[in-house]
């Protein structure tokens, strides 16, 4: 191995009598012995052992301490479940909540936003019979394809866009 130049030793790279550098280190701690003291006091490395003592106490369990039953509770799988933490009914009953279906109100829909979804469905539903057959194909698919282009053309030349989606204050959007 290469021997590492030392530039605190006048480019001298002998280490000392110890192959591991034991006495070099022993001198170090000899020469500075009160500046490691000071530093060994202040408030900073009191500071670092409390952090290093809090820290040591926090990785005292790993996942390969625990056994499988501590993650499943039960058998080997997924389908070895009774029960799960995730069962909505569960939840919403111990936390003294009931189901409500959502409810949304029909009462803002334009009767040509109805129209024109409807030309749309219509379309839809002509172009699956034209494929289905083939001897009426060429007129039905013709008007078919017209009503999917108009019904969707007119649902989105309606479409007001996100910022008018809003109708009250007590809309806050969230959306079903």
């Amino acid at each position: 191995m290469t021997n590492l130049n030392n530039s605190s030793n006048d480019g001298d790279a002998r280490r000392g009598n110890d192959a591991s550098g034991h006495d070099d280190w022993e001198a170090f701690l000899n020469d500075h012995a009160g500046e490691l003291e000071d530093v060994e006091r202040s408030r900073t490395a009191k500071k670092f052992d409390r952090h290093a003592r809090r820290e040591e106490k926090k990785t005292m369990l790993t996942v390969d301490d625990l056994s499988d039953e501590a993650f499943t509770g039960a058998g080997r799988g997924p389908r070895d479940y009774t029960s799960s933490w995730l069962d909505t009914d569960d939840v919403l009953d111990r936390h003294g909540m009931g189901f409500s279906a959502p409810n949304p109100s029909l009462k803002g829909i334009r009767v040509s936003k109805l129209i024109c979804a409807a030309i749309g469905a219509i379309g839809v539903v002509g172009v699956i019979l034209a494929a289905c057959l083939p001897h009426v194909a060429g007129i039905v698919g013709l008007i078919a394809a017209l009503c999917v282009l108009v019904g969707a053309g007119g649902l989105i030349a309606q479409h007001e866009g996100r910022d008018v989606i809003h109708d009250d204050d007590s809309d806050n959007g969230a959306r079903v």
